[in-house]
């Protein structure tokens, strides 16, 4: 664990910031280089991609906050100066929503959009959730077995005092994974929005398992998680939109048979 990757002077860089941020960079980097293929204006692209990532992280933010409604009840300062506190589900709820708008509203295909999105976004994904076990934030169950790692006592994973599951890593694995078959089989997909569909598969299954192996407690409805919730809603998405697609070709192959 290394949160404070240098000083300048009386200016700290944390790890994690600097993480998320190339995460950012590459991710739209992947994301553009996919729009460009799918001959996406490249300027309603970028106008896109910059209001969607800010109501995302607002968004991230946002669940953050409810889910850890208590402590913040306390401390209400800490909702607007805390470094940490950003929920990755709660981005994605609340950056589909500009980005349906704003798409419609530059008439450019939303699924196509979708798809660019999904190559990048495992990418930037896989690097924050390196920046996470730096900081020592969303870590596993507490383990004996050789995969464990002891965190610095100041680190929430720490405070257990205990070896804990490094499920930042195991995440950024599996996202990197994901980023990897989507860009492959970017070429091979059948119709717009594939690609978005394949992403939800992924990740709300992945994320789904791997909240059973989260150590910090977040809360439970039902006796799931909140992440594991909007997982299976996400799957649900993706399962919706493959339907109607498969649907919508079945009546055309009738129409022209």
């Amino acid at each position: 664990m290394h949160p404070i990757l240098f000083k300048l002077g009386s200016i700290t860089i944390y790890t994690y910031g600097v993480f998320v941020f190339l995460g950012l960079i590459l991710g739209f980097f992947f994301a553009q280089r996919e729009a460009c293929r799918l001959r996406i204006d490249v300027n309603k692209f970028t106008d896109i991609i910059f209001w969607t990532a800010l109501t995302a992280f607002a968004g991230a933010r946002l669940l953050y906050v409810i889910i850890e409604y208590r402590w913040f009840l306390e401390r209400p300062l800490e909702i607007v100066f805390s470094r940490s506190g950003f929920v990755f589900l709660g981005g994605i709820i609340f950056g589909l929503i500009p980005l349906y708008l704003l798409t419609k509203k530059h008439k450019i295909s939303f699924l196509k959009m979708a798809d660019c999105i999904a190559i990048g976004l495992p990418l930037g994904h896989s690097l924050g959730r390196l920046g996470c076990f730096f900081y020592g934030c969303c870590y596993g169950r507490s383990t004996s077995s050789f995969i464990g790692v002891l965190f610095p006592s100041n680190s929430a994973a720490g405070m257990l005092g205990e070896k804990v599951i490094p499920t930042q890593l195991i995440s950024s694995f599996f996202l990197f994974l994901i980023f990897l078959t989507l860009f492959f089989l970017r070429k091979y997909k059948r119709f717009s929005g594939q690609l978005f569909v394949w992403y939800l598969w992924l990740y709300g299954f992945f994320r789904f398992i791997i909240e059973l192996f989260r150590g910090d407690d977040r809360g439970t409805f039902w006796g799931f998680s909140p992440a594991q919730i909007i997982s299976v809603i996400l799957i649900l998405i993706g399962t919706y939109i493959f339907l109607k697609k498969r649907r919508s070709s079945l009546n055309s192959a009738r129409c022209i048979l």
